[in-house]
């Protein structure tokens, strides 16, 4: 089977990145329905803290250069990881007018090391943020992209197609390392939604929503690359599974892959997940710069298996694996091919800084200037928050 390459803003550990200024691309004509800039702003920045949250705690063996054995454990492997707790910093999002509540938790995972021997790392938060004029608190889940050969070859490329919730739920098909990464427990322990392994994040979730849980707040999930797919997941468990826990479940994924993964002679199962994720999770939103080519990963077809967004896929829609839905317009595209912070400007960007795929210089600058310009007459419809 043919693998894909998912190319990461950040697959080395670094102090705190200050990216080149954005030279202000085009920002799109209009929004969807529904779409709350201010709250797409406050969860590109729970993207950005979780993505430090690892680099923080996490580092990782640099690259040897030209070795051809890339997937070797020695090659941007976890050299060491700091001591817990591991708690993200949140005076960005402070300063939006959120505090957030003590009791938050660090999401967590297992992946080997540089020798092959699991370690548990940073995934991402939950917490509960108290708005200061007390109308728009949330509970929100964040989980960071990929940082790390572990999560490039063993998850992001594991295209083997998973049964979502198990065999007994049978809720449709989607990509078998992303599912995986959000239900292997401890030490790599196999696990699903029924039988959540311990170490978990399913178990994790679970386990913070059963105590925590708040039936008058809404929940907020959002990943960026790998961590948008891992949000889709979340998004799906929380609102199937949790459904006594919260007042309503959005999901805002930056640069998400496609997570809706099928054999080629089964693709109806693909279509099943899109359509129970729609059913379930209505209120999500994919946001994609239209150079960036992780959005376009794993394939829509390929010789074994198709592939799908949970919505706004005209080239799954064009192959016929999933069908059009009204809730495609759910998409907000752009452009900008980061030019100030290429790899051959002098002097050099930072790594986390360089590409189309960029967080920090190219998701969270269009989603802050979107933020700014809420009540202009450039976009239609303003998307005020709900």
């Amino acid at each position: 089977m043919s693998t894909t390459t998912y190319p990461s803003p950040s697959l080395s550990s670094t102090d705190e990145v200050t990216c080149k200024t954005s030279l202000n691309p085009p920002l799109p004509t209009s929004l969807p329905t529904g779409f709350d800039t201010k709250l797409a702003y406050l969860l590109g920045l729970c993207c950005e803290a979780a993505s430090v949250q690892y680099t923080a705690n996490v580092i990782n063996t640099p690259i040897i250069q030209n070795d051809p054995k890339l997937n070797d454990p020695k090659n941007w492997g976890i050299k060491s990881v700091g001591s817990k707790p591991w708690d993200p910093d949140f005076s960005s999002i402070v300063a939006l007018g959120y505090k957030a509540n003590p009791i938050h938790q660090n999401l967590t995972v297992y992946e080997t090391d540089q020798n092959g021997n699991y370690v548990e790392i940073p995934a991402g938060f939950i917490v509960r943020l108290e708005s200061t004029d007390g109308k728009h608190s949330m509970i929100a889940v964040a989980f960071h992209g990929t940082h790390n050969s572990y999560e490039l070859n063993t998850v992001d490329n594991n295209v083997t197609p998973a049964t979502f919730g198990g065999q007994s739920l049978n809720l449709g098909s989607v990509h078998g390392g992303f599912y995986a990464q959000y239900t292997n427990g401890t030490n790599g322990s196999a696990g699903d939604l029924q039988n959540r392994a311990d170490g978990s994040l399913a178990k994790q979730i679970y386990d913070y929503f059963t105590k925590n849980g708040d039936p008058a707040l809404p929940v907020k999930v959002t990943g960026h690359s790998l961590g948008g797919a891992l949000a889709t997941v979340c998004a799906m468990d929380i609102a199937y599974n949790l459904k006594s826990k919260f007042k309503s479940v959005s999901m805002y994924s930056l640069a998400s892959p496609r997570v809706a993964d099928a054999w080629a002679i089964s693709l109806g199962t693909a279509a099943t997940f899109v359509s129970n994720y729609q059913q379930y999770v209505p209120d999500t939103y994919r946001i994609v710069n239209t150079l960036d080519t992780v959005p376009t990963l794993p394939p829509a077809a390929a010789l074994l298996y198709g592939c799908a967004h949970v919505l706004g896929d005209t080239d799954a829609e064009n192959l016929g694996i999933v069908n059009a839905s009204p809730l495609d317009q759910n998409v907000l595209s752009f452009t900008d091919a980061n030019l100030q912070n290429n790899a051959g400007v002098s002097p050099p960007s930072p790594q986390e800084c360089q590409g189309t795929h960029s967080l920090p210089a190219v998701y969270l600058p269009l989603l802050e200037r979107l933020a700014s310009l809420l009540m202009t007459a450039r976009l239609s419809p303003p998307g005020l928050g709900r």
